[in-house]
């Protein structure tokens, strides 16, 4: 057994020794590119076995180290219309916001949430040229930017590109099955393990560096003037991709687009339901969507964030990701 093994094999054994989370963090934070990918790696297998209120201040040091720019090294698909998917791991979290977090709304009650079955989410949103070659059209308002999302969808037709999607030759002979994600799994998703003490996937505070939202309406600090590049507004969607990922691999989890989630929205369901997998209600009069937009301001990009729209509302800032699981055969 080799030192990164043993290391390994006692956080196992005790998950809040710090000691072995502070080697752990030295190791990552001198490892070369190859080594710190497999570091990584090795990391994540320990996410199911550590609850919230075991995570300690070592393993708080090993998240900041993951948010300064380690690539994250994730297995991801790419489908038969090159759509990516990011293996998403099974994990305890801790879903909503904590009762001090500045801008929390009533319906972010703190609750823990188990995800018992990795499922794949994709790298971005659907873009432009994904969805046309699936549906055939595109009902985007910004046209004319085919590797931007998608915008302007109702809720069916995101389910309805999740159906198309799933029958597609290459795709069905796989056993892919394509759905929209619950919002259990998305806010999983897109606070990568980091906790409610983060109120973004990258820390507590949002600028216009780190996502496409307005800018001048900042979360954490105080507001920019226009011509400060943290203060930048660009009034409209931008390319996926084009700001920093979070440690599942995924963009733009914060801003864009908000994001369709398979759930209706019903706040009773959110509390009350089961603790492990929640499938989320079956019915209501609207569904959740998540994430926050290009046009929003930066307390509703927060990961807690969650707004029931219209299922037949087509706004050119409302767009959607898939989730995959593949069948059994």
């Amino acid at each position: 057994m080799n030192a990164v093994e043993s290391l390994l094999a006692a956080l196992h054994a005790d998950p809040t020794d710090d000691t072995a989370w502070l080697a752990l963090a030295d190791a990552l934070e001198e490892a070369g590119e190859n080594d710190r990918a497999e570091l990584l790696r090795l990391h994540r297998s320990l996410r199911g076995k550590l609850k919230a209120r075991q995570r300690t201040s070592n393993e708080k040091k090993l998240q900041k180290l993951l948010a300064k720019g380690v690539k994250p090294c994730v297995p991801v698909v790419v489908n038969s219309i090159g759509l990516e998917l990011a293996l998403i791991q099974p994990g305890v979290f801790q879903m909503g916001s904590p009762e001090d977090e500045p801008e929390r709304m009533e319906c972010e009650v703190l609750h823990e949430v188990e995800i018992t079955k990795p499922f794949y989410l994709g790298v971005y949103p659907v873009t432009q040229e994904e969805y046309q070659r699936v549906m055939k059209k595109n009902p985007s308002e910004f046209k004319g930017a085919p590797r931007n999302p998608v915008e302007k969808v109702l809720w069916r037709d995101a389910a309805q590109f999740c159906e198309r999607s799933s029958a597609l030759p290459q795709d069905k002979k796989a056993g892919r099955v394509y759905r929209l994600p619950s919002e259990a799994e998305w806010e999983y998703a897109c606070r990568a393990w980091l906790g409610p003490a983060n109120v973004f996937h990258f820390g507590a505070t949002l600028d216009g560096t780190q996502a496409n939202f307005d800018g001048r309406l900042p979360y954490g600090r105080e507001s920019w003037g226009d011509h400060d590049e943290a203060g930048i507004y660009l009034g409209r969607t931008a390319p996926v991709g084009n700001y920093p990922p979070n440690a599942f691999g995924l963009y733009d989890m914060h801003g864009n687009v908000d994001e369709w989630v398979q759930d209706w929205d019903s706040s009773d369901y959110y509390t009350k339901g089961p603790r492990v997998d929640p499938p989320g209600p079956k019915s209501g009069a609207s569904h959740i969507v998540r994430g926050g937009s290009w046009g929003a301001q930066g307390e509703d990009c927060r990961a807690a964030v969650r707004i029931g729209l219209a299922s037949r509302s087509r706004a050119d800032n409302v767009g959607f990701r898939v989730a995959m699981t593949v069948a059994r055969r």
